[in-house]
Formats: structure tokens, C-alpha cells, sequence
């Protein structure tokens, strides 16, 4: 039996109750009330000797006339902003600085197991009468998409039993802690005097209380009047149907390091259209031959990191996020001034374009 991961678990348990004497299950008896990881099997990895790595291509620098449009278009796209500067501006230097962003994934997945029970309603009971149970990695479960989150929960074949509940000792109700089992509680009204204390016109008067009809009690809400409520436990079924659960985590594990030398803000450089290379393995390999020697050592560091010993590596994948930046510098009203045109896309960061005010709209 395979589940999502539930919103609300019936182990929650009470730490006031007494230990649980558990069935011995080979192979697990260690397993508590609590998650205990369990170390994967080994794995024979031997890594490649020579996986070739994809050449990188560099962006050239913008044309004048294409940086110039697309402070246009960006000015145009603002409210109140003038269009006089962008075409009297003079442009004096056009300098390529693109930013990078690298990005690893390691895909792992982690085991765990742990005691857990559900009301005992007369379903089926596979115990170790049907066989031994499967250690906690031979369970074939696999994942739905690679590079996901994911948990599941499944129930280890041949683990469960049955077992008079704990909580209520096999009644099925617990004493109603509202009334103590005396199915009525202090009226909250008048708190048992039967008398209210009321102002009317300035007055102090004093009147049976109308709420408990005179009898500084009323009918308790919590167990509707009979002492006792359903056991939380079982359900008021009286038995608890145990097992061994297996929990499996997928998790997608990513770092990064990011490379800006512009004044360019990050977000924007994160948001842009880029050039990509991505490389998906088994284990992938350090970056050597990127031009910017900073995206190599981050690989570098990044990669010895990501070994995770108490989880299985399923997939690893790579990317290096190029984005073009231009910084263009040009000279308006005897002031120098810079703008950046980045992304594929051409977009435009002008912080301090000299037009932004109303005057620099037209008036018809």
C-alpha cells in the first residue's frame, strides 16, 4: 500500500501513554514510533575518464543603432518619460560584461521507517505469516518525475498486526475531559450562581440567570451530554491494526553561484531570456573549460558538495545561464550617463535616464 504523504498523522502520540511492547519483525528491530533513516546500499559508480564537455560560444557586443532602439522601446513603454534624449543622446563606448549563473541539481532519494497504526475495521492483516519482510531497499518503488520533490508512504509487506488499542484500552471512549464524565459543566453564563447582573437605567439588578434555567448547569457540548468521547486512537473500533511504514523521500538538492559585474540588479539578470548549457548524467563532472575561470571553480566547489552518503543519487544536471549585458555609455546636455541593454530579448535597465518627469511628455 503506497500514499501521499497525509495532513494529519494518527501517531501523534500521547507521551503520557505507556511504552508499546512491538512485534519483532527480522530485520527491524530497531524500528520505533519515531523515523529512523537507513543508509543505502552501496553503489558501484566508477566515474567516466574522459566525458567530453560542450564548447562554450560567447555573445558579441550590440550594434550603436540596436542600442539605441532599445532605449527607445523601453522609454516608450514608461509613463511621462521623453523620447529627446534617447534620440539626441550621443553614444561613446559600447562594452560587453555578460553575467552568469550556475546552477546543480543532484537528485537523491532518502529511506526512512517507523511503527505506525490505523483503526482496526476488519481489513486485511498482511503479517509475517505470509512470508519475511523485504529490508527497506528492496522494496521497488520508484519516483514519478526526475528533479521533483516528492514523499510517499508505503506499508513494508508481511510487517502488520493487530493489537488492542492503547489509548482507550480497548473501550473505544475516553473519559470526556470537558465534564469529567459528569455530562454537564458550570453554566459559562451566570458560572453555577443562577443569577445575572444586569444595568438598566442607571439601576443594579439582579435576575435568574435564563441560560441554565435556573440551574447553574448545562448539558456539556464537547460529548453531548453521555461523559465519554469516541477514542481518537481507533476510532471506537477497540483495535489498531499495526505496521511498519516506509517513508521515501525525493528531493530535487540545488546550489548555485552567481556571477554580475555590472550594476545590473540580479532579479533582472535572473528573470532573463538566456544562452544555456546543460548537461544531465548519472554524475556529471567538474566545468574546466568556461572562459570565465569563476564558473569552473564554483562547479568545482559546488560538485564536492553535493555527495549526500545517507541517500541514493538517482540523476545530476548542470547549467550554465549566459546573459548578454551591453553597458552603454553616452553623453547628453554635457553629462555622461550609462544604461544597459541584457537578455536576448534586448531589455533595458536605465536607472537614471535624464527624461523621466511629465515635462517630458507631449502636449497636443
Amino acid at each position: 500500500m503506497t500514499s501521499v504523504a497525509p495532513k494529519n498523522d494518527l501517531n501523534q502520540m500521547d507521551d503520557k501513554k505507556p511504552v508499546i511492547d512491538f512485534a519483532i519483525i527480522p530485520g527491524y528491530e530497531n524500528v520505533r514510533l519515531h523515523e529512523s533513516l537507513l543508509p543505502p546500499p552501496p553503489v558501484d559508480y566508477i566515474p567516466p575518464k574522459n566525458q567530453e564537455q560542450q564548447d562554450f560560444m560567447s555573445a558579441s557586443v550590440i550594434s550603436e543603432d540596436t542600442a539605441r532602439q532599445a532605449l527607445l522601446e523601453h522609454v516608450g513603454q514608461q509613463c511621462c518619460w521623453g523620447k529627446g534624449a534617447a534620440q539626441k543622446m550621443t553614444i561613446k563606448e559600447l562594452k560587453r560584461s555578460p553575467s552568469y549563473h550556475y546552477i546543480l541539481e543532484t537528485f537523491t532519494e532518502e529511506r526512512s521507517t517507523k511503527w505506525h497504526f490505523e483503526p482496526f475495521k476488519g481489513q486485511p492483516v498482511d503479517g509475517p505469516h505470509n512470508g519475511p519482510a523485504p529490508g527497506p531497499w528492496d522494496i521497488p518503488i520508484t519516483y514519478r518525475e526526475v528533479f521533483k520533490n516528492e514523499t510517499l508512504f508505503h506499508e513494508v509487506p508481511h510487517t502488520a498486526y493487530v493489537k488492542d488499542c492503547h489509548g482507550c484500552d480497548a473501550k473505544g471512549y475516553l473519559r470526556c475531559a470537558a465534564c469529567h464524565k459528569r455530562s454537564k459543566i458550570r453554566c459559562p453564563a451566570c458560572q453555577g450562581s443562577v443569577q445575572e447582573r444586569e444595568y438598566q437605567n442607571i439601576k443594579h439588578e439582579i435576575t435568574k440567570c435564563p441560560q441554565c434555567s435556573e440551574t447553574g448547569e448545562e448539558m456539556c457540548a464537547t460529548c453531548g451530554g453521555d461523559g465519554r468521547i469516541q477514542c481518537h486512537y481507533c476510532e471506537g473500533h477497540r483495535q489498531l491494526r499495526w505496521f511498519i511504514r516506509l517513508s521515501i523521500f525525493w528531493a530535487n538538492n540545488v546550489s548555485d553561484h552567481f556571477i554580475e559585474k555590472t550594476g545590473l540588479p540580479h532579479e533582472l539578470v535572473k528573470a532573463a531570456e538566456s544562452i544555456e548549457f546543460q548537461d544531465t548524467q548519472f554524475r556529471v563532472t567538474p566545468v574546466t573549460k568556461f572562459p570565465e575561470e569563476e564558473i569552473n571553480e564554483a562547479s568545482q566547489r559546488l560538485l564536492s558538495r553535493h555527495q549526500f552518503p545517507q541517500r541514493v543519487i538517482h540523476m545530476q544536471r548542470h547549467m550554465i545561464r549566459m546573459v548578454p549585458v551591453t553597458r552603454c555609455l553616452y553623453e547628453y546636455k554635457e553629462k555622461y550617463l550609462f544604461y544597459y541593454v541584457y537578455g536576448l530579448e534586448s531589455k533595458v535597465y536605465s536607472p537614471d535616464y535624464p527624461e523621466q518627469c511629465c515635462w517630458g511628455c507631449s502636449i497636443m
